[in-house]
């Protein structure tokens, strides 16, 4: 599978010019920020950006921009999703929704489109979230800590609506009811899920956009 292919690549290169153990979590590391999209009073959906460490993107924009002019035209883009991307529907597209004590996840999303900014690879992506209604919290990580994701320090996270129909509010909170467990020195392919602490396991606290939002009166 590409995806793995490009993480090992990932790892290897990343050793050539480290002191650090073999095999350590995480092995890669994204960016990502977030455009919550209102339609009138409703939570539409929200556009995610993923923007990747120097390794993978060059393993990626190396493997897929087949022309090398920069660009990912129609049929490398539909080559990154469907080799690169579309694997990631086994990891919840490393998103989680909750509500209340309720966490969920994407069974699919949409409006896929991949570029790059200087040598920095980019995927960008729509999740609906119209079935939500209420605040709601969205958290992005990948539960196995394969993959380092932290929010973007500028403009992690953006609101567009209609100020004449809604006025929504958004925060990025720690939540320390929902740790993750992992292994530091799990090995390249160890994606094991750790439902509970275990000696040696290292603890992560997912930080989630907390979003709250009420109709405006007209």
């Amino acid at each position: 599978m590409r995806f793995l292919s490009a993480l090992r690549s990932l790892l290897f290169i990343v050793m050539l010019g480290s002191t650090a153990p073999l095999f350590a979590h995480p092995h890669m590391s994204l960016e990502a920020s977030c455009e919550f999209i209102w339609k009138g009073d409703t939570l539409s959906g929200v556009y995610v950006d993923w923007a990747f460490d120097p390794y993978f993107s060059a393993d990626i924009i190396r493997g897929f921009d087949l022309d090398g002019d920069g660009f990912f035209d129609a049929g490398e883009t539909k080559a990154v999703h469907d080799n690169a991307f579309q694997n990631l529907k086994n990891y919840y597209f490393f998103t989680f929704i909750r509500q209340g004590t309720r966490r969920t996840n994407p069974k699919s999303v949409s409006d896929f489109s991949v570029f790059q900014k200087s040598g920095t690879l980019h995927y960008r992506f729509f999740i609906d979230l119209s079935a939500y209604k209420g605040e709601i919290s969205l958290a992005l990580y990948d539960y196995t800590y394969f993959c380092a994701i932290e929010y973007a320090k500028e403009r992690a996270f953006v609101l567009n609506f209609d100020k004449t129909q809604v006025q929504p509010s958004a925060e990025i909170v720690e939540n320390k009811k929902y740790p993750v467990y992992y292994n530091p020195t799990g090995a390249i392919d160890d994606n094991t899920i750790y439902y509970t602490w275990g000696k040696g396991l290292l603890t992560f606290y997912p930080r989630e956009i907390v979003v709250s939002y009420g109709v405006s009166d007209h």
